[in-house]
């Protein structure tokens, strides 16, 4: 029981150290800055080269943008009778750092840290030079954690005889280039965190400058076409994207329902599988389609109604049920389901078309009778003004009319019994 129960923690141990441990055993494949350095490596920033993270310097690799770490000065202050000797020292992850002692040997012993107890400190003895020793300090690969800051530190208390020291190492554990990361970069096509000359690209972008999809699901040669339908790209109604999904396009009447998962169809491709609502008489939920459709009686007003973006929400289809052409609109709801009003089956307009509710019949016969009075008025004006016009008094035909002439005689005048004659009539 106990060595199945020491067994147990062994095999979590080791898996906790799997899952938060550096993962060192491929240095040169290390994409992070902070990674590296947590390995023992050297990181360049070059972002045209391919290893950024190195073991071992050489002269030719990255001769100008090394990502140079942080260092603190070293320094040391000297003790005294109730003051021990203060040291600071900066060493890296896989480099030692030495001090020297004289004949007595020193004993190291870690007092505090800020990562774990992955740091060595080590007495060792000269070899044939009288006795003198120094410390050997290195943190291991497993020292920086992946929360670590630019320098952890580490305090080593060493008692040497009856002296006692204090050092103070600085163990850089992220890179100062990490702290100067630039979100969605442009570097990295706008979606990837550029710093340190590499960029992270998110899920689903893959590339060194994130240019690259990254697909899934592909299901064959005809993924952008389908061949129920016809064989054209998306249904004409967008392109085929780098993944061998369509993309539909976004500026066309009645993009708001092209349909990416169907290869971009439209509204139109959509209603008119159903045929036989569309000539159908009735109105009402069609109860022989495939998906929810309601027909409705046609309403001009509503085929002018607009989306918070200016689109129309009805689309105008045309098609052929049963050999005879149809116009009709169409619109779709947020639940998915579709409404259509039917303008003109087989070349006879819909005479049940309202607009704003009101049957537009009494109004279009008003029109025709006012427009046909219009016309009358208008002939009968033509006319009086194209008669012959009246013939001028001073025209000749007035000349030498005699007075008789223009006095008639009335049957049933009656003389008057008596009458006056004016002595001055007739004289000048």
């Amino acid at each position: 029981m106990a060595a199945k129960m020491w067994f147990v923690v062994c095999a979590v141990l080791i898996t906790v150290k799997i899952v938060f441990g550096n993962d060192c055993s491929s240095i040169m494949k290390l994409s992070s800055c902070d990674e590296c350095i947590r390995c023992g490596g050297y990181w360049c920033n070059d972002p045209t080269i391919n290893t950024h993270c190195v073991e071992t310097l050489n002269d030719d690799w990255c001769p100008n943008q090394k990502e140079e770490l942080l260092v603190v000065r070293e320094r040391t202050e000297p003790g005294g009778t109730d003051k021990p000797t203060y040291r600071e020292r900066t060493v890296r992850v896989g480099v030692s750092n030495v001090i020297n002692y004289k004949k007595i040997k020193p004993e190291p012993k870690i007092v505090n840290t800020t990562q774990n107890k992955e740091f060595f400190v080590t007495p060792k003895e000269y070899v044939g030079k009288n006795n003198n020793w120094y410390i050997e300090a290195s943190p291991g690969d497993q020292f920086c954690s992946a929360k670590s800051k630019t320098l952890e530190e580490v305090f080593v208390e060493i008692n040497i005889g009856a002296d006692k020291e204090v050092i103070q190492y600085h163990v850089p554990c992220a890179c100062q280039c990490s702290e100067r990361a630039e979100v969605f970069s442009r570097k990295c096509s706008n979606r990837g965190t550029y710093a340190c000359g590499v960029c992270s690209c998110p899920s689903g972008w893959s590339g060194k400058f994130c240019e690259k999809k990254e697909c899934q699901g592909i299901r064959g040669d005809l993924q952008c076409t389908n061949p129920v339908k016809n064989d054209v790209e998306c249904s004409g109604n967008g392109v085929c994207g780098p993944c061998e999904v369509c993309e539909c396009y976004t500026d066309r009447p009645g993009s708001k329902y092209f349909d990416k998962e169907n290869y971009c169809a439209d509204i139109c491709m959509t209603t008119n599988d159903c045929d036989e609502c569309l000539s159908n008489p009735e109105n009402g939920n069609c109860p022989d389609c495939h998906f929810p459709l309601i027909k409705m009686r046609y309403n001009e007003t509503l085929v002018k109604e607009k989306d918070s973006q200016n689109r129309n929400i009805w689309i105008t289809c045309n098609g052929t049920v049963d050999n005879c052409p149809i116009e009709y609109v169409a619109k779709k709801d947020d639940n998915g389901d579709v409404f259509v009003m039917v303008i003109k089956l087989c070349d006879v307009t819909n005479e049940a078309a309202v607009a704003g509710g009101t049957n537009v019949t009494i109004p279009v016969v008003l029109t025709v009778l006012l427009v046909a009075a219009a016309a009358a008025a208008t002939a009968g004006y033509m006319i009086w003004r194209s008669r012959p016009p009246a013939l001028p008094l001073a025209d000749t035909q007035y000349q030498n009319i005699g007075a008789e002439d223009c006095v008639g005689s009335n049957p049933l005048y009656i003389p008057p019994t008596s009458y006056y004659n004016n002595p001055t009539y007739g004289k000048n």
